[in-house]
C-alpha cells in the first residue's frame, strides 16, 4: 500500500510510521512511504497513494488547499487529516476527507481508521499476489492483461509490470471470470481496458495488443458482448 505524508515536522513523521509499522506487522501487511515537508511537493508527485496523512497547518499550500487541488488532479486518495484543531473537520468535509486524526497520534484511533479502510477496499475489487518482496495488493480494475512468461507470468497494469512467479493459469483463477478472458494460451485479458479487436488481436487503452486464437474467437466475442450488456460501461 502507497502512503504519503505530508507534514513540515519530521517528529510527527517518524511517529506516525512507528504506530504504521505496528499497525502493519500486526496484519502482515506492507507499506510504502514517502515523506513531505509541504504540499508543494505532494503536488508536484506524479504518484498515485492510496492514503494520504495530511498536515491542516503548513507553509505555502495548507492542508485544506493541497487537497483541494488533489481533487482537481482526480486524485481518489482516502485523505486522513492531521491537526492539533479539532474544529477544522468542518472544513475537511470539502475535500472528501476520509478520516479525521487529532496530534498527537491515537493509537487505537489510528488503527480503526486503517480498519476501517481495508473494510472499505478489501472486497471484489483487490487481489492479493506474493512477488519476490512482499505480498502486493492490486486493484482488478488496473489489470489490462496477463502475459505467460515461461513457467511465470506478467502483469500488465495501468502503471506497471508485476511478475508473479505463478502460471498463467493460477493467476486466472485469481480474478472474476465474467471481467476476463484467456484468448491466447499466453495471453489473458481484462474486458475494461479493450478499445477494439478484430479476429486476431486485441487493443488496449494503453495502445499495446494481445493475440486471440481461432479457437478462442467465438466465445470471447460472445463473452465482450455480454460484458459490455451488463455493465454498459457504468463503472469505467
Amino acid at each position: 500500500m502507497k502512503i504519503a505524508i505530508c507534514d513540515d515536522k519530521p517528529l510527527l513523521h517518524n511517529d506516525l510510521k512507528k504506530c504504521l509499522e505496528k499497525y502493519a506487522k500486526d496484519r502482515r501487511l506492507v507499506f510504502v512511504y514517502d515523506d513531505f515537508t509541504n504540499g508543494s511537493d505532494l503536488l508536484a508527485s506524479r504518484i498515485e497513494y492510496d492514503i494520504i496523512f495530511m498536515d491542516y497547518q503548513m507553509d505555502g499550500p495548507d492542508g485544506l488547499e493541497t487537497c483541494r487541488r488533489l481533487r482537481k488532479k482526480n486524485s481518489d486518495a482516502a485523505i486522513i487529516f492531521l491537526t492539533g484543531f479539532p474544529h477544522i473537520v468542518f472544513d475537511a468535509f470539502e475535500v472528501n476527507t476520509y478520516r479525521f486524526l487529532v496530534k498527537p497520534i491515537d493509537m487505537e484511533k489510528l488503527s480503526s481508521a486503517m480498519d476501517d479502510y481495508l473494510a472499505d477496499h478489501d472486497d471484489d475489487k483487490f487481489i492479493i499476489i506474493k512477488t519476490d518482496d512482499n505480498n502486493r495488493r492490486i486493484r482488478i480494475d488496473d489489470i489490462i492483461y496477463a502475459e505467460a512468461s515461461d513457467k511465470y507470468c506478467c502483469i500488465r497494469t495501468a502503471d506497471e509490470n508485476i511478475l508473479f512467479k505463478k502460471t498463467l493459469s493460477e493467476f486466472e483463477k485469481l480474478l472474476p471470470q465474467d471481467r476476463f478472458f484467456r484468448t491466447h494460451r499466453t495471453y489473458l485479458v481484462g474486458f475494461r481496458h479493450i478499445v477494439s479487436h478484430t479476429s486476431a488481436d486485441i487493443l488496449f487503452d494503453n495502445k499495446e495488443k494481445a493475440l486471440i486464437s481461432k479457437l478462442k474467437y467465438g466465445a470471447f466475442k460472445k463473452a465482450f458482448v455480454d460484458y459490455v450488456k451488463r455493465f454498459n460501461f457504468a463503472g469505467r
